[in-house]
């Protein structure tokens, strides 16, 4: 297809006319005009102060009341303390130095404030241990006359919440001393691996380039060349290897022990309550991609080497596009986006704009910038997005699953009070992937019949990397914490095998995977992050069924909306509940693969119909 051909198809793909006029959008964030002019900006320590003192008065008003005797006094006391937890001036220093860090690795005055600012910030919350723990020690009988007092109704959620988790509550004494350590004892070990991977660099084509910029570059690179720069990586990864059993080792063997000290059956018990969820749901979509789903993959990675006309392709092509992929520009994608969002919901149109108007997404990559991409809010604060946009179909895919996350984001907060305007991560991950696949089915619709078989490919492909892949790195996660628990320790060559052996389970034999694939566990930060991974599966299985209901109904955007305005004013069963998705039912997860299950049966009729030719 010729480059004048790829245009036209985007070209198809939008009707920018029709869209309000965009001003000149800027790519870097500007952290000068929305946070702070420089580190040594005065109003930095006039934040932190504020902070300090509104948190002290809290303390010094409530801490020597019986608060829980009377419901007005806990009335009085539950709004001070939300109050509390809107305060932007708690959360914008450190949201300034840690975009700086995100954005350079070397910048060592940002990672020395966020040190000096976390030890202040956490005196700030151990000086209001005692309200969580006071209530969490309430009898079961006081509990539940307080969640069925009407007058407490609007903090009901709320003291639920409190409440499931205080069970595994500790002493406030023993409460500081996890809270002292946590940084040293698992924060300070990943940022080190994710600076040393950040500041790392490789020759490829010689001339050094970033680690992570490497790893960007795998999917611009022509099918050939791939294995050779993975490659390369790799042997950079098996050198960070054994820094990083160290790592791992030290951040499990701490969580274990306070997961013991904490009364959790499970390693993601914490995770379970942490995010809303439950340990079922979470073990009933596990088994579910586990068995039907990696069946799946490996059934997609067999039809992708047989229409190569091999027994296997190489790891480091396993997301080869089998078609021509368009170039598409950050402004195609901006314009791409825009046309969705706006038909969707004009209120989602114009947050996008106003992001790209005020400097809240970082674009390009550049040396020292971290890789990957994310999405970052707090209360009070706008929304930031970070990108590594490298001119391609899977960055504009990246675009539209992190403005996802951001106008999840806008509207949680909008109409929730400081409690409530956040969300769980599971339904964040379901926002982000629901927009992710809008925008597929806006190019999807606009392609001619030959290259929807290169898009559905890709599609599936990027599934697969969000369902089977990620409860691949779950178990992987599982496994680790259970064997180092058990048997004291792993060492590297352990660690790289037990990835190797999780990777292959759901790759199957249409991919060669090599035991050194295996140190990619050095660079996933995911693998630290408390079994995280599942969210993503459970995101992308949830928004498929509700594009699906868009699609089959127009007027399911009000359900939509519905689910991203509910932020966390209800668990994650009661929030999709709500718009008519069971989670509880155990196979609803089974349910949710059949669509994908369906897109692979697409493929192979195509891959079949083809090679007849």
């Amino acid at each position: 297809m010729s480059k004048k051909a790829k245009t036209s198809q985007l070209e198809d793909s939008k009707n920018v006319s029709a869209l309000p006029k965009l001003k000149k959008i800027k790519t870097k964030w500007d952290l000068e005009g929305l946070y702070y002019k420089s580190a040594h900006d005065p109003q930095i320590e006039k934040d932190l102060k504020k902070t300090e003192l509104a948190y002290a008065k809290f303390a010094k008003k409530w801490q020597r009341k019986n608060f829980t005797a009377k419901v007005d006094l806990l009335l009085a006391a539950l709004k001070e303390k939300e109050k509390l937890a809107g305060m932007p001036e708690a959360t914008r220093p450190g949201r300034y130095f840690s975009f700086r860090s995100a954005l350079n690795a070397k910048d060592s005055e940002a990672d020395k404030q966020l040190a000096l600012i976390s030890q202040r910030l956490r005196k700030v919350a151990d000086s209001v241990l005692f309200f969580n723990l006071t209530l969490g020690a309430l009898s079961k009988k006081r509990q539940k006359e307080l969640l069925t007092d009407s007058k407490l109704k609007h903090f009901k959620y709320h003291l639920e919440r409190i409440f499931i988790g205080a069970k595994h509550n500790l002493s406030e004494e023993q409460e500081r001393i996890i809270n002292l350590k946590s940084k040293q004892s698992y924060g300070a070990w990943t940022n080190m691996i994710e600076k040393l991977v950040s500041n790392r660099e490789v020759t490829w084509q010689g001339r050094a380039i970033p680690l992570p910029t490497a790893l960007e570059k795998l999917d611009t690179l022509k099918s050939a060349q791939k294995p050779k720069l993975w490659a390369v990586i790799i042997a950079e990864l098996e050198r960070l290897a054994e820094i990083s059993e160290h790592e791992f080792n030290a951040i499990i063997t701490d969580a274990r022990s306070e997961e013991e000290l904490r009364g959790y059956k499970k390693p993601y018990s914490a995770t379970a309550i942490g995010y809303e969820d439950s340990e079922t749901s979470i073990e009933n979509l596990v088994e579910a991609v586990s068995g039907e789903g990696f069946a799946l993959s490996r059934k997609f990675y067999a039809l992708k080497a047989k229409l190569h006309g091999k027994k296997q392709i190489h790891y480091s092509q396993k997301y080869d596009s089998i078609g021509s992929s368009p170039e598409i520009t950050f402004q195609e994608a901006v314009e791409i986006c825009r046309n969705v969002f706006y038909r969707v919901n004009d209120v989602y149109g114009q947050i996008f704009d106003n992001m790209l108007k005020n400097g809240q997404i970082d674009v390009y990559p550049k040396p020292g910038k971290r890789g990957g991409a994310f999405m970052s809010d707090a209360t009070g604060h706008p929304v930031h997005v970070f990108l590594n946009h490298t001119d391609n179909v899977k960055s504009l895919e990246t675009l539209a699953h992190e403005m996802g996350h951001a106008i999840h984001a806008h509207r949680s907060t909008k109409g929730n009070t400081p409690f409530y305007d956040g969300h769980s991560i599971t339904t964040a991950e379901t926002a982000s992937t629901l927009f992710e696949n809008l925008v597929f089915y806006e190019i999807f619709a606009a392609a001619s019949e030959k290259q929807k078989l290169s898009l559905l490919h890709d599609k599936i492909a990027r599934d697969i990397a969000t369902i089977q892949r990620q409860i691949a790195f779950f178990n992987c996660e599982l496994e680790i914490h259970q064997t180092i628990w058990k048997e004291g320790a792993m060492t590297k060559e352990e660690l790289r095998d037990c990835m190797y052996k999780h990777l292959r389970s759901y790759l199957g034999n249409g991919v060669a995977l090599e035991k050194n694939d295996g140190y990619s566990f050095v660079y996933i930060p995911h693998l630290r992050y408390g079994f995280y991974v599942y969210t993503y599966t459970f995101g992308i299985l949830m928004s498929s069924a509700m594009a699906k209901n868009y699609q089959q109904d127009p007027s399911y955007l009000k359900q939509i909306d519905s689910f991203l305005s509910a932020g966390a004013s209800m668990n994650v069963a009661d929030i999709f509940k709500s718009i008519g998705i069971n989670t509880a039912r155990k196979d609803t997860f089974k349910i949710a693969l059949e669509s994908h299950a369906n897109d692979i049966k697409q493929f192979e009729k195509l891959v079949n119909a083809k090679l007849k030719k």
